[in-house]
């Protein structure tokens, strides 16, 4: 007997031991895993995009409840739930099953007041995005377990989940916990907060004015970008159809994709601009050199190629003006297509962006040796060949910068919750692509472009000079082959100041049916989304503004320059003046005229003023000026 104790005993203790002490353990012991609270997601200003907050989540022990019918109605009730699928998570066979996760506060406290054996409820980090829609592709969503699945949550995630914790619970027989070893006092620091190049307002104006002509034109789709072309920060960055990662599941994929960067397409009239500076840059042409135009049909490698409206002699500046097909294909045939390819290289197509965004495609460029006979007139046109529009924003950028290709990027800096920079992205030069010399001529071009004559007036901004170019580009057809009858892409790309650029923005329309060309679709959204963005960053007028005069005299308008300071020193002392968008020196010019005192804070342009304009005042007191810029 006693042999076969002692027998037993090392069996169980020497033998088996290891395996029973980890059964028992698993049996007893429980590792409770706690998410960490997510870093928030901030625009330029500070404004939250995305946060976290703590929400409930309702789980069951089926073997441990009693009555299933009666749990099960209040459950489906309170919960909201179909009666039928709570019921068969009741009566499931596993030991453990969620009901329901992140539930409302008032859910909570109904579930609370149950009193139910069986039923328990475990804290949770929920993930909230207060200004809905709002760049919603971009920003993307995070996962029941708070983890990045799209955009910039999963591009950032390991910065913004930050460390999961754990701690150990022992339990009774029935699973109950008895002893808790740290789970109460457990303290998991949050995630690091990324704050980014975003503009909540610039973003706000893009979305709503792409989304209006998305819907007066009946188009699919549409995008627009808004770029600092000397830094290569975005500024706004808008998908339609929009995305709100508030209720993701209930959304598509179609309405999820960042179509900016993931979707390539053919640029049309809007890629003549890197020829042009391709053969600027080379030499190959002039401003003012001439090019026969032959009257809108030329034959050219077994092909007719034609224009909208019949041309003869052109110079070069009035080839781009116009948008001429057959003139970019004669000044093509001076480039060559070796020299043309080295260009398209260099303004970076073929080739992601490497914006800190996921999902961005390269485009497609075909090498030289493959081009057919036909291929260099269809790219100096901009067909055969595909970019993303993110591409064709930064190329922009780069004549609006004076040469330099920059890489974009929409997070400034990430920070760690005891205040440390983890990571910070600085402007960064690619390559200089034309010499300073020839971006500023271009530029001149592109002006012209916007003027009286040129396809793309509608894009003038009051009070700015725009530079800028329209496309209006067919689209392939993938099932018959070549390109479909209807279907177009209208876009419009530039930069305002044109002789001192802010900004670079691109509009998009993908498929408008009730008018295909990107000067009447694209281009008065660039307007009015440029406007809106000067207005943002304060950027004073540069032009005279055209003014109406009274309302007998419709049909005359009068020129005003800067405002007349001596005329307005007779204002009424109880009048606050305007000094929002003047510049500190314009303020100063003003303030002496009407003998104003002010405290200054910021250098730039005025953005704020208290007390407001036209607000009573007393000409004692001081006027405080908010600059930024």
């Amino acid at each position: 007997m006693f042999l076969v104790i002692a027998g037993r005993a090392f069996q169980l203790q020497v033998l088996q031991g290891e395996k029973l002490m980890r059964l028992g353990q698993r049996q007893h012991l429980k590792e409770w895993i706690v998410l960490p609270k997510r870093g928030a997601l901030l625009d330029r200003a500070g404004e939250p995009l995305a946060l976290s907050m703590e929400s409930q989540s309702v789980y069951v022990r089926p073997h441990r409840i009693q009555d299933a019918h009666k749990l099960g109605q209040n459950l489906a009730q309170i919960l909201n739930l179909r009666l039928a699928d709570v019921k068969q998570k009741l009566t499931s066979d596993k030991p453990f099953v969620w009901v329901k996760r992140q539930i409302s506060g008032p859910e909570a406290e109904k579930i609370q007041a149950l009193n139910a054996d069986g039923i328990g409820m475990f804290y949770e980090p929920n993930r909230h995005y207060p200004q809905g829609q709002l760049a919603g592709q971009l920003i993307g969503f995070v996962g029941r377990d708070s983890e990045g699945l799209e955009g910039l949550e999963l591009r950032y995630n390991d910065y913004i989940r930050g460390e999961t914790g754990s701690s150990v619970t022992e339990r009774d027989a029935l699973g109950r916990r008895v002893l808790v070893q740290g789970v109460e006092k457990l303290q998991i620091p949050p995630g690091s907060d990324i704050h980014l190049t975003l503009d909540t307002s610039i973003q706000h104006i893009a979305e709503k004015e792409l989304e209006a002509a998305i819907l007066k034109f009946r188009a699919k789709a549409g995008i627009a970008i808004v770029i600092e072309p000397f830094t290569g920060e975005v500024l706004a960055l808008a998908n339609y159809p929009s995305f709100n990662p508030n209720n993701y599941s209930k959304q598509t994929a179609e309405q999820r994709r960042n179509r900016a960067v993931t979707d390539s397409f053919e640029p049309g009239s809007t890629f003549k601009t890197i020829l042009a500076a391709a053969a600027l840059e080379e030499g190959a042409v002039g401003k003012d050199d001439l090019f026969y135009c032959e009257m809108g049909k030329y034959p050219y490698a077994g092909r007719v190629i034609h224009d909208t409206h019949p041309y003869g002699w052109l110079p070069f500046s009035k080839i781009l003006q116009v948008s001429s097909n057959i003139g970019f294909t004669k000044v093509a045939e001076k480039l060559k297509r070796d020299r043309y390819f080295k260009y398209i290289e260099k303004f970076g197509f073929g080739k992601p962006t490497g914006i800190d965004v996921p999902g961005e495609v390269a485009g497609l460029v075909r090498k030289p040796e493959s081009w057919s006979a036909i291929d260099l007139a269809t790219h100096a046109f901009g067909q055969g060949i595909s970019t993303t529009p993110m591409q064709l924003a930064m190329a922009y950028a780069a004549i609006a910068n004076g040469g330099f290709l920059m890489r974009p990027y929409v997070s400034r800096r990430v920070i760690s919750p005891q205040g440390e920079v983890l990571l910070e992205n600085q402007p960064h030069v690619v390559r200089r692509v034309i010499s300073e010399k020839t971006a500023k001529l271009l530029a001149s071009m592109l002006r012209d472009v916007t003027n009286e004559g040129g396809t793309g007036v509608m894009a003038n901004v009051d009070g700015f000079e725009v530079a800028g170019k329209t496309g209006t580009a067919q689209k392939a057809d993938p099932v018959h082959g070549g390109y479909a009858a209807k279907k177009r892409v209208a876009s419009f790309v530039g930069f305002v100041p044109a002789n001192d650029p802010r900004l670079v923005a691109l509009v998009l329309i993908d498929e408008p049916e009730v008018n295909v060309y990107g000067g009447v679709v694209a281009a008065p959204v660039f307007r009015n989304i440029a406007q809106g963005s000067l207005r943002q960053l304060a950027v004073a007028p540069q032009k005279a503004a055209l003014i109406p005069l009274p309302s007998n005299q419709p049909d005359m308008v009068r020129r005003v320059s800067k405002p007349n300071y001596q005329a307005a020193a007779g204002i009424s002392s109880d009048a606050t003046p305007d000094f929002v968008g003047l510049s500190l020196r314009e303020a100063l010019e003003k303030a002496q005229t009407l003998k104003v005192k002010l405290r200054l804070q910021g250098n730039g342009y005025v953005v704020r003023q208290s007390p407001a304009a036209g607000r009573r005042w007393n000409e004692e007191d001081y006027l405080v000026l908010n600059l930024q810029g």
